[in-house]
């Protein structure tokens, strides 16, 4: 099953018939609670007017933090059927979008700690006294400016899997998503307040961790 940009059908082997004599829902039109709390039943047709509803957010989420289209489209395609899967564990004191983003944030740091993992493979692998590998040169067209400016994206994206699960939601919202803070505490359904801790934690570990960056916070 694959993630398209035209559109996802997760429910092709499973969809509920169409053809029920019961009175017609415009789903579309339903809030995000009416139709997570409808999924929770079991009526599955409210997962495509989630996944219409949602997934261009998601995949502009999993593309700032993965850095390509290729990993952001299996993202994307990993977090809408984990959200279809664990449906169960939400909750309806919170709300479905922040829910639906922490699942891609958590899904898109996996891919790039792994991703980070197999580069550092390659670079032992590169250096072993008998390998035949030679360390890779940058491309000639790249301009050291083009090369530096990747590796602090790197970097960033990398640092972010020293957050805590709620500081990763924070930044990722404020920084990647441009929201303000007022408008990060109603889609969590939080305090300004406990927005500006998290993102006050968030933005101290990055600065430990990224150590000579000084633009994280800006």
């Amino acid at each position: 099953m694959r993630f398209s940009e035209q559109g996802v059908n997760l429910l092709k082997e499973n969809r509920v018939s169409q053809m029920r004599q019961d009175v017609p829902i415009d789903w579309n039109s339903l809030d995000d609670q009416t139709l997570a709390e409808a999924l929770k039943r079991g009526d599955e047709r409210a997962l495509e007017a989630l996944v219409r509803r949602h997934q261009g957010r998601v995949y502009a989420v999993a593309y700032r933090l993965t850095g390509n289209r290729e990993d952001a489209l299996d993202v994307t395609q990993e977090s809408l059927l984990k959200a279809y899967r664990k449906i169960h564990a939400w909750q309806p004191t919170g709300g479905f979008l922040p829910w639906l983003l922490r699942l891609t944030a958590n899904q898109a740091i996996d891919v790039v700690r792994k991703r980070k993992r197999r580069r550092q493979e390659r670079l032992e692998e590169a250096y072993l006294p008998d390998s035949e590998h030679a360390p890779i040169e940058p491309a000639g067209h790249d301009t050291g400016v083009a090369v530096h400016a990747r590796e602090i994206d790197e970097r960033v994206r990398a640092a972010l899997t020293v957050l805590s699960e709620s500081q990763r939601t924070v930044f990722v919202l404020r920084h990647y998503e441009g929201l303000q803070l007022s408008d990060i505490a109603a889609e969590l359904g939080c305090t300004v307040g406990s927005v500006k801790v998290h993102l006050f934690r968030a933005l101290k570990k990055l600065q430990r961790e990224l150590g000579d960056l000084h633009d994280v916070a800006h």
